[in-house]
Protein backbone atom coordinates (compact mmCIF):
# COMPACT_ATOMS: atom_id res chain seq x y z
CA UNK A 1 0.00 0.00 0.00
CA UNK A 2 1.24 3.29 -1.17
CA UNK A 3 0.84 6.06 1.55
CA UNK A 4 0.74 9.73 0.77
CA UNK A 5 1.53 12.54 3.00
CA UNK A 6 -0.27 15.95 3.32
CA UNK A 7 -0.36 19.00 5.46
CA UNK A 8 -3.64 21.21 4.82
CA UNK A 9 -3.51 24.92 5.77
CA UNK A 10 -6.18 27.86 4.61
CA UNK A 11 -8.08 25.57 2.38
CA UNK A 12 -5.21 24.19 0.28
CA UNK A 13 -3.57 20.68 0.18
CA UNK A 14 0.37 20.40 0.14
CA UNK A 15 1.08 16.68 -0.98
CA UNK A 16 4.49 15.74 -0.77
CA UNK A 17 5.94 14.55 -3.89
CA UNK A 18 7.69 11.24 -2.53
CA UNK A 19 7.38 9.49 1.06
CA UNK A 20 9.88 10.81 3.49
CA UNK A 21 11.94 8.05 5.09
CA UNK A 22 11.84 7.03 7.68
CA UNK A 23 8.54 8.04 8.60
CA UNK A 24 7.14 7.23 12.05
CA UNK A 25 4.98 8.74 15.06
CA UNK A 26 4.67 8.33 18.49
CA UNK A 27 1.99 8.94 21.72
CA UNK A 28 3.31 9.22 25.04
CA UNK A 29 1.99 10.90 28.27
CA UNK A 30 3.60 12.67 31.18
CA UNK A 31 3.83 10.04 33.85
CA UNK A 32 3.41 11.47 37.82
CA UNK A 33 6.05 10.19 40.42
CA UNK A 34 4.95 10.33 43.77
CA UNK A 35 6.38 8.81 46.86
CA UNK A 36 4.23 7.53 49.42
CA UNK A 37 5.35 6.47 52.84
CA UNK A 38 5.53 2.72 53.70
CA UNK A 39 5.06 2.22 49.60
CA UNK A 40 7.85 3.58 47.85
CA UNK A 41 8.08 5.24 44.61
CA UNK A 42 4.47 5.22 42.89
CA UNK A 43 3.77 6.48 39.27
CA UNK A 44 0.38 7.59 37.87
CA UNK A 45 -0.66 7.91 34.38
CA UNK A 46 -0.44 11.77 33.17
CA UNK A 47 -1.68 14.24 30.48
CA UNK A 48 -0.94 13.26 27.21
CA UNK A 49 2.52 14.61 25.38
CA UNK A 50 2.44 16.09 22.31
CA UNK A 51 4.82 14.59 19.49
CA UNK A 52 7.93 16.09 18.37
CA UNK A 53 10.11 14.75 15.25
CA UNK A 54 11.53 15.11 11.71
CA UNK A 55 10.72 14.45 8.46
CA UNK A 56 13.70 14.02 6.02
CA UNK A 57 12.24 14.98 2.47
CA UNK A 58 13.04 14.93 -0.83
CA UNK A 59 11.70 17.15 -3.44
CA UNK A 60 13.14 16.25 -6.99
CA UNK A 61 13.89 18.76 -9.88
CA UNK A 62 11.65 16.83 -12.41
CA UNK A 63 8.93 13.88 -11.86
CA UNK A 64 10.77 10.96 -10.91
CA UNK A 65 8.47 7.43 -11.75
CA UNK A 66 8.36 7.31 -7.69
CA UNK A 67 6.99 10.46 -7.69
CA UNK A 68 3.22 10.84 -6.26
CA UNK A 69 0.29 11.62 -8.61
CA UNK A 70 0.14 15.30 -9.12
CA UNK A 71 3.64 15.77 -8.26
CA UNK A 72 5.20 19.09 -9.23
CA UNK A 73 8.62 19.35 -10.61
CA UNK A 74 9.80 22.38 -9.14
CA UNK A 75 11.53 21.51 -6.16
CA UNK A 76 11.10 24.98 -4.58
CA UNK A 77 7.45 24.91 -4.87
CA UNK A 78 7.41 22.64 -1.83
CA UNK A 79 10.08 24.80 -0.02
CA UNK A 80 8.32 28.50 -0.61
CA UNK A 81 5.24 26.78 0.62
CA UNK A 82 6.69 25.32 3.63
CA UNK A 83 8.90 28.23 4.22
CA UNK A 84 5.50 30.90 3.85
CA UNK A 85 3.55 28.47 6.46
CA UNK A 86 6.72 28.69 8.93
CA UNK A 87 6.86 32.57 8.80
CA UNK A 88 3.35 32.56 8.60
CA UNK A 89 2.85 31.11 12.21
CA UNK A 90 0.39 28.36 10.71
CA UNK A 91 -0.87 25.58 12.05
CA UNK A 92 -1.40 22.74 9.97
CA UNK A 93 -3.06 19.29 9.49
CA UNK A 94 -0.86 16.90 8.90
CA UNK A 95 -2.53 13.56 7.47
CA UNK A 96 -1.22 10.53 6.27
CA UNK A 97 -4.53 9.03 5.63
CA UNK A 98 -5.37 6.22 8.30
CA UNK A 99 -2.44 6.55 10.11
CA UNK A 100 -2.06 10.68 11.20
CA UNK A 101 -4.89 12.88 11.16
CA UNK A 102 -3.34 15.82 13.43
CA UNK A 103 -2.67 19.67 13.88
CA UNK A 104 1.42 20.60 14.10
CA UNK A 105 2.94 23.57 14.18
CA UNK A 106 5.65 23.84 11.67
CA UNK A 107 8.51 24.54 13.85
CA UNK A 108 11.88 24.61 10.92
CA UNK A 109 12.34 23.51 7.50
CA UNK A 110 15.89 23.28 6.75
CA UNK A 111 17.00 21.97 3.04
CA UNK A 112 20.05 21.63 1.03
CA UNK A 113 20.72 20.57 -2.85
CA UNK A 114 23.93 18.06 -2.38
CA UNK A 115 24.36 16.11 -5.83
CA UNK A 116 23.99 18.78 -8.78
CA UNK A 117 21.06 17.37 -10.07
CA UNK A 118 18.90 20.31 -8.30
CA UNK A 119 16.70 18.01 -5.94
CA UNK A 120 15.98 19.47 -2.60
CA UNK A 121 16.54 17.24 0.51
CA UNK A 122 14.68 19.04 3.25
CA UNK A 123 14.16 18.32 6.81
CA UNK A 124 10.63 19.73 8.42
CA UNK A 125 10.55 19.67 12.07
CA UNK A 126 7.52 19.23 13.57
CA UNK A 127 5.62 19.49 17.05
CA UNK A 128 2.46 18.62 17.89
CA UNK A 129 -0.35 21.22 18.27
CA UNK A 130 -2.94 19.65 20.76
CA UNK A 131 -6.62 21.74 20.74
CA UNK A 132 -7.39 23.09 23.76
CA UNK A 133 -10.88 22.51 23.79
CA UNK A 134 -13.57 22.36 26.94
CA UNK A 135 -14.07 19.02 28.35
CA UNK A 136 -18.01 18.39 28.86
CA UNK A 137 -19.57 15.45 30.32
CA UNK A 138 -22.57 13.27 29.29
CA UNK A 139 -24.94 11.71 31.75
CA UNK A 140 -27.76 9.28 31.50
CA UNK A 141 -30.03 10.52 33.57
CA UNK A 142 -33.93 11.28 33.19
CA UNK A 143 -32.97 14.82 33.02
CA UNK A 144 -29.60 14.41 30.68
CA UNK A 145 -29.18 13.99 27.13
CA UNK A 146 -27.99 10.12 27.23
CA UNK A 147 -25.31 10.82 25.39
CA UNK A 148 -27.17 11.73 22.17
CA UNK A 149 -25.58 13.99 19.49
CA UNK A 150 -27.07 17.94 19.27
CA UNK A 151 -28.43 16.32 15.02
CA UNK A 152 -29.82 13.56 17.19
CA UNK A 153 -31.28 15.34 19.96
CA UNK A 154 -33.43 18.29 17.33
CA UNK A 155 -34.25 15.50 15.17
CA UNK A 156 -33.24 17.82 12.26
CA UNK A 157 -30.00 18.73 10.17
CA UNK A 158 -28.03 21.10 11.18
CA UNK A 159 -25.94 23.20 9.65
CA UNK A 160 -22.34 24.59 10.85
CA UNK A 161 -19.50 26.77 9.38
CA UNK A 162 -15.61 25.48 9.70
CA UNK A 163 -13.43 27.31 12.09
CA UNK A 164 -9.42 27.68 11.88
CA UNK A 165 -8.25 24.28 12.75
CA UNK A 166 -11.17 21.91 12.42
CA UNK A 167 -11.48 18.62 10.86
CA UNK A 168 -14.55 16.36 10.14
CA UNK A 169 -12.89 13.48 13.14
CA UNK A 170 -13.30 16.80 15.29
CA UNK A 171 -16.89 17.48 14.33
CA UNK A 172 -18.21 14.19 14.12
CA UNK A 173 -16.91 13.94 17.50
CA UNK A 174 -18.69 16.91 18.58
CA UNK A 175 -21.73 16.40 17.19
CA UNK A 176 -22.27 12.82 16.90
CA UNK A 177 -20.03 11.61 19.95
CA UNK A 178 -18.02 9.32 17.35
CA UNK A 179 -14.93 10.79 15.36
CA UNK A 180 -14.21 7.75 13.72
CA UNK A 181 -13.40 7.33 9.67
CA UNK A 182 -16.59 5.58 9.11
CA UNK A 183 -18.60 8.89 10.48
CA UNK A 184 -16.48 11.64 8.67
CA UNK A 185 -16.75 9.62 5.93
CA UNK A 186 -20.18 9.51 5.66
CA UNK A 187 -19.99 13.53 6.57
CA UNK A 188 -18.22 14.14 3.99
CA UNK A 189 -20.24 12.12 1.30
CA UNK A 190 -23.42 14.00 2.40
CA UNK A 191 -21.89 17.33 2.05
CA UNK A 192 -20.12 16.23 -1.41
CA UNK A 193 -16.40 16.62 0.24
CA UNK A 194 -14.48 14.76 -2.20
CA UNK A 195 -11.40 14.63 0.04
CA UNK A 196 -12.36 14.12 4.04
CA UNK A 197 -9.22 15.58 5.28
CA UNK A 198 -9.52 18.49 3.30
CA UNK A 199 -12.15 21.38 4.10
CA UNK A 200 -11.25 25.05 5.18
CA UNK A 201 -12.66 27.86 7.44
CA UNK A 202 -15.98 29.46 6.55
CA UNK A 203 -17.53 26.49 4.88
CA UNK A 204 -20.87 25.30 5.27
CA UNK A 205 -21.26 21.84 6.69
CA UNK A 206 -25.07 20.18 7.01
CA UNK A 207 -25.32 17.97 10.04
CA UNK A 208 -28.20 15.30 9.75
CA UNK A 209 -29.15 12.96 12.14
CA UNK A 210 -26.63 9.72 12.08
CA UNK A 211 -29.92 7.57 10.75
CA UNK A 212 -29.62 9.71 7.71
CA UNK A 213 -25.79 9.24 7.47
CA UNK A 214 -26.29 5.94 7.09
CA UNK A 215 -24.35 4.78 10.44
CA UNK A 216 -24.56 3.74 13.97
CA UNK A 217 -22.75 2.92 16.62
Amino acid sequence: MSLTFSFLADGEELRLPVPPLPFGWSAGQNVRELTVNGTGTVYLPGDPSAYSGVLECLFPAGVRPYSAPGAVSDPYYYVNKLMAWVRGKKVVRYVVPGVVNTQVVLEEIAWEERDGTGDVYAKLYLKEAQPLEAVTSQTGGTGGTGGRSEAEQSGQAQTYTVAAGDCLSVICRRFYGNGTAKYYNALAAYNGIKNPHLIFPGQVLTLPPASQLGVSG
